[in-house]
This record gives structure tokens, sequence and C-alpha cells, in this order.
């Protein structure tokens, strides 16, 4: 059965939505660490970064923020290699199925593999990222951080 061009988008865009939400919740995480240090710092050190510098920010400057917020080399890793994978399926993966007159010629091959691979990936992905802020959101929400200033 042949896969009409429609179906074929749909198909790749239904197998990336999740990278979307790898995006957002890399952003959250950014946001709150940005608070915690705003928190912190509160009173010592004028401190303006927000969650606004980060809102249109693309995924691999999204990733090094993350890497220099965070102490989970192997998650950065596991990020960096899912944004190359993202990359190809979102960019490449289309041109790679496209005959020189642009029309479709899909060929599964290891095409298919790979689409139903990044799902479950990118839910595995945004687990973990929310699991490492759930190492310091109590200090944001619940501690009084200026209990110790004299």
């Amino acid at each position: 059965m042949r896969m009409d061009d429609n179906d074929f988008y749909l198909h790749v865009a239904h197998a990336l939505s999740g990278c979307q939400l790898v995006e957002q919740q890399l952003k959250l995480y950014i946001a709150e660490a940005l608070e915690l240090v705003k928190k912190c710092l509160a009173g010592k050190l004028s401190f303006s970064m927000s969650s606004e510098d980060y809102e249109n920010a693309p995924l691999e400057h999204l990733i090094k923020t993350f890497g220099k917020l965070s102490n989970n080399p192997p998650l950065v890793a596991a990020l960096r290699k899912f944004k190359d994978e993202r990359n190809f399926l979102s960019h490449q993966s289309i041109v790679q199925n496209l005959t020189p007159d642009g029309e479709l010629n899909y060929r599964p091959a290891d095409f298919e593999a790979r689409l139903a691979a990044i799902a479950p990936e990118a839910e595995r992905l945004r687990t973990a990222i929310h699991e490492e802020a759930r190492k310091f959101l109590p200090h944001l929400y619940f501690e009084d951080l200026t209990a110790n200033d004299p």
C-alpha cells in the first residue's frame, strides 16, 4: 500500500510531536532554575535573566543552557543525540523521500523504525528533565532562603 503525500507528512508530524514537549520541558526547567537563582541572589546581586530570554531559543541552545544549569552529563548527552535525530527526521527525512521533481517517493527502510523510536525517546527525556527539576524545586517553592541573611 502506497502512502499518499498528506499521510506521509502527517505521519512524520505525529511522530515528531513529542519533540515539542521536550523543548517545552527544557524551557520550564530553565525558567524555574533561573527563578531559584534570582531567589538566592535577592538583595545581594542584580540578576535579570528570565524565561523570556529563552522563549524562542532553538533546541540546541536550550540543551546547552540546561547543561549549564544541571549536573547530569548523561542526560545532556542523550538530549544532544535526540536533537540530532530530531533534526534529521524533521529536515532531511522529507528531502530524502522526494524525487528531484519534488514528488514523494516514500522509502520506508529504516525510516519507519527511526520515526517509531523518537516518540518514546521524547517521552523518556521529558520525564528525565522533569525529574531533574524535582531536585531543586523544593528550594524554589518551600525554602526561605533569607533565613540566614544578616
